[in-house]
């Protein structure tokens, strides 16, 4: 069978196909592949393509077969190459009604996009990286521009090796999330899966496991500050400042 006749016996129209994420779930919450030919349990590196004005859920060696290699699509729409771990609820949604979790996807992506509008550089302190000399703590806000934070709750800022800063914060709801500072291009991205997902509004990662996360920020860093009140970090920020930027591609 050459690859035009095995093309049309997969049924596959690689031309108007488009990669739309690529997620993962539990193994013991593993999906059925939807290649035709397949029919084996997936649950890493999921592919959830559009074909045709059709959703295929695929397992990532029938996507590479259907479609020639694990490549062939380019990047995925939305999120990132690593395989965004879905919770319990965007599960059932790629099981039951695929369209309505890209729709929330696609929601997410705006949201992140407004964000990123609404922390532009001009509202940020100015990137210290950008100069040799550290600056004075006055160029850091001493009060937090983010009305969500919970009054009297510390903050912590790491400076990773690639270069990239962030910042862990607790929400009203005690929720704790983690915020890039300042902000760059890609940052919703940057961090594997267990950082959780985006919040739009807040413009930073919902941390699921703030111990895990401070973990693996750890080994990457560079250096990160004492747990304490925002002026105090922002302090001691001015006076650490080193590093390159923009963060190195990871």
């Amino acid at each position: 069978m050459n690859a035009e006749t095995a093309k049309h016996a997969l049924g596959t129209d690689r031309a108007t196909a488009q990669l739309l994420a690529i997620v993962s779930v539990a193994y013991a919450d593993r999906v059925r592949c939807g290649q035709p030919t397949c029919g084996h349990s997936v649950y890493r590196r999921i592919h959830v393509v559009r074909e045709n004005e059709k959703l295929l859920v695929l397992g990532s060696t029938c996507f590479a077969k259907r479609y020639g290699n694990d490549r062939a699509l380019g990047a995925a729409h939305f999120g990132s190459g690593d395989g965004r771990v879905l919770t319990d609820e965007e599960r059932k949604l790629l099981l039951n009604n695929t369209e309505t979790l890209i729709a929330q996807f696609e929601e997410e992506a705006r949201l992140v996009q407004a964000a990123h509008s609404k922390l532009a550089p001009a509202n940020l302190p100015p990137n210290p990286a950008n100069t040799s000399a550290r600056l004075p703590a006055a160029h850091f806000p001493q009060e937090t521009p983010w009305a969500w934070v919970k009054p009297l709750t510390s903050v912590i800022y790491l400076k990773l090796k690639d270069g990239s800063g962030w910042i862990r914060a607790q929400r009203k709801d005690d929720q704790h999330l983690l915020l890039p500072w300042p902000v760059f291009e890609g940052w919703d991205e940057a961090l594997p899966p267990l950082f959780g997902p985006i919040d739009g509004e807040c413009g930073g990662h919902i941390l699921p496991d703030v111990a895990a996360a401070l973990r693996y920020l750890r080994s990457q860093s560079e250096w990160e500050t004492k747990p304490g009140r925002w002026r105090d970090v922002m302090t001691e920020i001015a006076s650490n400042t080193r590093g390159a930027w923009p963060p190195r591609p990871r």
